[in-house]
C-alpha cells in the first residue's frame, strides 16, 4: 500500500485548506530552509509525520493523525533549537525519507515503502551531517518543491509534475545559496583621533 503524502484534515474542514498548508509550508522550505533550519527540521518533521500517520493509523480519526504529524514537528523543532548538528542530521533524514516515499511513489518503485523511507533517511541524515548548510539547502529545496507540487499530482500532466518539481527545486537552491553566499560589506568607518584640550 502506498503512503498518502497528502495532508489530512477533518471532514468539515475544506480540501483547499490541505492544499494550502501544504504549499505554504512548502514555500517556507523552498526559500528559507537553510536560514530557518529549525523550521525546516519541524516542517520536513510534519510531512513524515502525517505520511507515516496515514500509514499506520489510517484508520484513526484525522485529528489523530494531524497531532502525530504536529509531535513529530515539534520534536524537529525543539532539537533544532537546541542541537544543531544533530538537529541537521534528523532534518536529512526527514527530508531523506520523505523524497525516497516521495519518488517511490510517483516512479511506482516496487518495494516495501518503509524500508525505502528508511533507506532513504539514512542517506539524507549522513549527507546533512557531513555537508551541512549545501545539505539543507538542497534537501529543503527538494522537500520543498515536493511539498508543492504533490497536492496537485493528480490535476497536472505526468511531464508536466517533474519539471515543476524540478524548477521550483532548483529556484530554491539558487535562492538559498545566494541568501548563505551574500556578504553584507559595510565600509570602514576613519576616525580621527581627538586631540586633547590644552
Amino acid at each position: 500500500m502506498p503512503f498518502n503524502l497528502n495532508i489530512t484534515l477533518p471532514d468539515n474542514v475544506p480540501p483547499e485548506a490541505a492544499i494550502a498548508i501544504s504549499v505554504v509550508l512548502g514555500i517556507i522550505l523552498l526559500l528559507f530552509g537553510r536560514p530557518l533550519y529549525w523550521a525546516f527540521v519541524a516542517i520536513a518533521g510534519f510531512f513524515v509525520g502525517m505520511a507515516l500517520a496515514n500509514h499506520w493509523l489510517a484508520d484513526q480519526q484525522p485529528w489523530i493523525r494531524i497531532l502525530v504529524a504536529v509531535a513529530a514537528g515539534i520534536v524537529g523543532a525543539v532539537l533544532g533549537i537546541f542541537v544543531q548538528r544533530l538537529a541537521f542530521a534528523i532534518g536529512g533524514f526527514f527530508a531523506g525519507g520523505y523524497l525516497a516515499l516521495a519518488v517511490t511513489q510517483q516512479m511506482n518503485i516496487a518495494g516495501d515503502p518503509q524500508i525505502w523511507m528508511v533507506v532513504g533517511g539514512i542517506l539524507g541524515a549522513i549527507i546533512a551531517a557531513l555537508i551541512m548548510d549545501w545539505a539543507i539547502i538542497v534537501l529543503s529545496s527538494l522537500v520543498g518543491a515536493a511539498a508543492i507540487v504533490n497536492p496537485f499530482q493528480a490535476k497536472l500532466d505526468a511531464q508536466i509534475l517533474p519539471a515543476a518539481f524540478l524548477i521550483l527545486a532548483v529556484i530554491g537552491i539558487v535562492f538559498q545559496g545566494w541568501w548563505m553566499t551574500r556578504r553584507v560589506v559595510r565600509p570602514a568607518v576613519v576616525t580621527t583621533p581627538m586631540r586633547p584640550v590644552v
